[in-house]
């Protein structure tokens, strides 16, 4: 496979059409083009809310989007029957047995929505056949990914000791963490669609000593600072409102547009088995990007600006960024590698980019609108930068290499 080209955003490429499981092509499924429609979007939002209802510091990012990936393509396999069967009740009790089996603490409430959604169906061999090949998609899914690596991705890290070489941030440089990177190895994770992780991998980052550094440098601190006097109210709302998990901020837009039109029950489940794989392998690209690169956050390479070896460069031992760095390193941003992987499914499915919505962020700061999807998404990735917690490179390559993943998936969640 030819390596995907990051820095490419022509049209043809966003806007390609999503093979979509139709009436006409599932004949025999029991049900209509409206009918129980909503119970693929339920089950989404059931899932996101409840990672949200988690408390600090939450369910990670990377771990959320592994499991949605699982319980929407166990949901899109549970449909892919030919005749005789409910296809509502395979997709209630697919999605419930994935989401037990992988969110525990959720039981409570996912019983009680499966409960809900097979009592709506009438009794018979169609519900029972329907809850059958539900099960039965479950429990291959949860087989095929029980050994897929992200039980073993975390491990020890020792960073390194030149200038632009990523380092432990706070808190997790001091105890109870003394010194603390994030599953190291997620880049290791089978992929959902990607046929191999490395066909997929950013581009070699800049050095510390290079131009292109020194204006993301200078820009970053001034603009991601806690007590930035040159970042706009709208720029600190907006790095705020997106500061939010991504599968869950992106899934949430995917309900709205499909809240805006009518679409069968099987084109919803190809809707969100691509959305959340290609969130799935976002991280898991990007991810294999930042171990091999290890270059440094923002906060570290202000504050020890006057050892890089860059005359252009001026340290500022006090900065910090506006919100929490997490623990990993800077180059790429999955945060915007998610947002590009989504934005490519979205414009796919959605047959174009111009789609108006009004998104509410989990955090306690105005809605926003938007009238282009790749708006919300371009938006997102340089969220990180005015956030203070990634380099404006890091965000323009993670929205390429999302992109390139997301289009990915497109073609291959058949």
């Amino acid at each position: 496979m030819k390596t995907p080209n990051y820095r490419s955003k022509t049209k043809s490429e966003l806007v390609r059409a999503l093979c979509t499981l139709t009436l006409s092509s599932a004949a025999g499924l029991l049900f209509s083009a409206t009918a129980f429609a909503d119970v693929v979007v339920e089950w989404n939002s059931a899932m996101t809310d409840y990672s949200e209802s988690q408390p600090p510091p939450g369910i990670p990012p990377y771990i959320e989007s592994r499991v949605y990936a699982m319980a929407h393509l166990a949901v899109l396999d549970a449909i892919a029957h030919g005749h005789n069967y409910s296809a509502e009740a395979a997709v209630a009790q697919a999605a419930h047995d994935v989401l037990v089996n992988q969110f525990p603490g959720g039981a409570v409430g996912f019983d009680t929505l499966l409960a809900t959604q097979l009592g709506a169906i009438p009794d018979g061999e169609a519900k029972t056949r329907g809850v059958q090949f539900g099960a039965r998609a479950a429990r291959d899914m949860l087989r095929e990914r029980a050994n897929d690596g992200s039980a073993t991705a975390e491990g020890p890290y020792v960073p390194g000791n030149q200038p632009g070489d990523y380092q432990f941030t706070p808190p997790f440089d001091g105890p109870p963490f003394n010194g603390y990177a994030a599953v190291p190895k997620w880049g290791l994770v089978t992929p959902f669609a990607m046929n191999n992780v490395r066909h997929f991998r950013a581009p070699a980052p800049y050095t510390v000593r290079d131009l292109e550094y020194t204006f993301d440098f200078n820009e970053i601190k001034a603009l991601g600072s806690i007590n930035s006097t040159a970042r706009t109210a709208d720029q600190t709302n907006l790095a705020i409102f997106w500061y939010e998990s991504s599968p869950n901020g992106w899934s949430r837009i995917a309900r709205l547009l499909v809240a805006q039109q009518s679409h069968s029950l099987a084109e919803h489940a190809r809707l969100f088995a691509t959305l959340e794989v290609a969130l799935a392998d976002a991280y898991i690209a990007s991810f294999d990007s930042k171990y091999l690169y290890n270059f440094w956050r923002p906060f570290t390479a202000i504050r020890r600006a006057g050892t890089d070896g860059n005359d252009l460069t001026v340290p500022d031992l006090g900065w910090e960024p506006l919100l929490l760095t997490p623990p990993v390193p800077d180059y790429p941003s999955a945060h915007a590698a998610a947002g590009g992987a989504a934005s490519a499914v979205l414009i796919s499915f959605f047959g174009g980019d111009d789609h108006t919505f009004t998104l509410a962020s989990t955090f306690p700061v105005p809605p926003r609108t938007f009238n282009r999807i790749s708006d919300a998404a371009k938006e997102n990735a340089i969220s990180r930068m005015l956030v203070g917690i990634h380099f404006r490179l890091a965000c323009t390559v993670g929205y390429d290499q999302g992109l390139a993943v997301g289009q990915w998936a497109v073609q291959h969640i058949r």
